[in-house]
């Protein structure tokens, strides 16, 4: 069996200018560098109007990245109108079992699928976590730890909004005041200017493996580049205890970034379900 290819990519506004509304001036480019990729799972996060005319965009992106199907998770709307809308894409190696989304728990949404590959079943969870809220964003994980349970193969990916662990601790002098809470543990939780990363804690402590971990790349950061951010690793990749054996690389591809194209970089995590 051929090695399983996931990658996780946060769109920006689903590759248009204007928060998704304005022209598509990223999408080509966007299209092109997925393509290089080769993914066989393809979960993307800010998927922003790709609900309207029946769902074009999802179902051009399918053609365009020559996967065999689509699946949107249409998103909560936000304070300021926006929803974040996330997708699965698989190629035509990825069978599907069952998929939907929930809105009910989260901020933005979950999209969900249950997949099975040569007969090996998988479970996949794509996630955009609360971006201003540390503590909803432990809630939003909570129900995932189950996925953990023994002989379960899954995944949890996409943007946790929350640092992954081992990244060391970014210099939050650089941010305003007004996006800390974003950030930071709340009052009275233990030191200040540290991380709150509860989310991710919780995952590990389930007995999620972070792929970046596992070829020692936790430090190597996927997102926040712009000149007023701290860069930092928010885009991950977490398999169970029972899929972790499988992992055979991790990289990061930062092309995207440096291209203007995305203000994250994609992910990719490769596995042998034949281990």
């Amino acid at each position: 069996m051929p090695v399983l290819r996931v990658v996780t990519f946060n769109t920006l506004f689903g590759g248009h200018t204007d928060s998704g509304f304005g022209p598509a001036d990223r999408w080509d480019g966007q299209m092109a560098f997925l393509r290089s990729l080769k993914p066989d799972i393809l979960a993307l996060q800010e998927c922003n109007f790709w609900e309207v005319l029946g769902r074009q965009r999802l179902h051009r992106a399918v053609r365009q990245l020559g996967m065999a199907r689509g699946f949107l998770a249409e998103a909560n709307v936000t304070t300021a109108g926006h929803r974040f809308h996330s997708a699965i894409l698989l190629s035509s190696r990825v069978a599907v079992d069952a998929e939907d989304a929930d809105r009910a728990r989260y901020h933005h949404v979950m999209g969900w699928a249950n997949l099975r590959l040569a007969g090996v079943e998988l479970e996949l969870r794509n996630l955009h976590l609360d971006p201003s809220d540390p503590r909803n964003r432990a809630r939003e994980v909570g129900p995932l730890k189950f996925l953990a349970g023994p002989g379960r193969k899954s995944l949890i990916v996409g943007d946790m909004n929350s640092i992954g662990l081992g990244f060391p601790e970014p210099d939050w002098t650089r941010l305003p005041p007004h996006l800390l809470d974003c950030h930071l543990r709340p009052p009275g939780h233990g030191p200040e200017q540290i991380a709150d990363r509860e989310a991710v804690e919780l995952l590990a402590r389930a007995g999620f493996v972070d792929a970046a971990a596992r070829f020692g790349q936790e430090t190597v950061p996927t997102a926040a580049f712009g000149v007023d951010d701290v860069p930092r690793r928010q885009d991950l990749i977490l398999a169970s205890p029972a899929l972790a054996p499988t992992l055979v690389d991790y990289r990061v591809y930062k092309e995207a970034v440096d291209g203007g194209l995305s203000d994250h970089a994609a992910v990719v995590a490769d596995f042998d379900l034949t281990v």
